[in-house]
């Protein structure tokens, strides 16, 4: 099984897949991962054995539509994969996964808690938030 992890920004977001993707790794060694990062964040994952890393190029060759639709084609190109998880939920990653989907891949998607962070904010909720972490497990469990 392969499965390809989208996390392309916020730098702290994107050290907090570390331990997620290792305790993947230690229950699931025989499932290939592969990393959506930009290339400024590919230090933190140097030893992180058995992880690939497909580095995102937003400036230049995937930028817009056009290069999204380049960048789906180009992670195809790396291999089948069985399963997309999506880390991130913003307008570029829901393009993606439109594309993936429609190559037949299925989607996990984090729920960010956006309701309950504007509940909190607006002061109809005082319940604690989930962190990110825990956030990231819960994706993986889908």
């Amino acid at each position: 099984m392969r499965i390809l992890v989208i996390r392309t920004s916020a730098m702290g977001d994107v050290a907090l897949t570390i331990p997620v993707i290792a305790a993947m790794r230690e229950q699931h060694p025989d499932v290939g991962i592969t990393l959506l990062t930009r290339k400024e964040f590919s230090n933190f994952f140097q030893t992180s054995g058995n992880l690939n890393l497909f580095i995102a190029d937003f400036s230049r060759r995937h930028r817009g539509i056009p290069g999204l639709i380049r960048m789906c084609r180009d992670i195809i190109k790396t291999g089948e994969y069985d399963h997309v998880i999506d880390l991130h939920d913003v307008i570029r990653t829901r393009v993606l996964r439109f594309f993936f989907r429609m190559a037949g891949i299925p989607v996990s998607v984090i729920d960010k808690g956006r309701q309950e962070k504007r509940a909190l904010i607006k002061g109809v909720s005082r319940q604690r938030l989930r962190h990110t972490t825990g956030r990231y497990y819960d994706t993986f469990a889908r």
